[in-house]
């Protein structure tokens, strides 16, 4: 086969590193540029794996340190929301106990509206009745002590034995 010096698909010419006419110079050079290289990306990629790594590390650290403060900050938070409920239920059987107490005495409000606010008898009404009251209270005292004491004077159970006999 016959191949042209130039093929139609090129611009130009071929250039190398080398001399084409110092072909074993040119292979060898070309390989040690291509050692070279390999050794230099070789260095580079040791060093950022190195770089890599320890910054792996680092996150890695970092990641458990903030796990560890999650799961105890979720402790607390999960005694804290206990204590609350807790909290939570007392305070709902006293509003339980007091609207009960509540009720009764707004009941008992309702109840005595009657009596005391729309009572059908006046003050000077019931102030008399109470004197009344008093005074026979009064009397029945001075009863009841004259007949522990032996000086009765005529009574009332006496007026009734008298009738009584009659």
């Amino acid at each position: 086969v016959d191949l042209p010096a130039s093929p139609a698909t090129w611009d130009s010419g071929y250039t190398s590193v080398a001399d084409p006419a110092a072909q074993p110079d040119g292979i060898v050079s070309v390989l040690e540029q291509v050692s070279a290289d390999f050794t230099r990306m070789e260095a580079d990629t040791k060093a950022q794996e190195e770089t890599d790594q320890n910054v792996y590390d680092i996150d890695m650290q970092n990641s458990k340190i903030e796990k560890a403060r999650r799961a105890k900050e979720t402790e607390m938070k999960t005694q804290e929301r206990k204590r609350v409920l807790e909290e939570q239920s007392v305070l709902q059987s006293k509003h339980k106990e007091i609207k009960g107490e509540l009720e009764a005495t707004q009941q008992y409000m309702h109840d005595l509206q009657p009596a005391c606010v729309e009572g059908s008898s006046t003050y000077d009404e019931r102030k008399s009745a109470r004197s009344l009251e008093i005074q026979a209270l009064t009397e029945a005292q001075e009863l009841l002590q004259g007949a522990f004491n032996g000086t009765t004077p005529v009574s009332f159970l006496q007026q009734r034995r008298l009738r009584g006999a009659a």
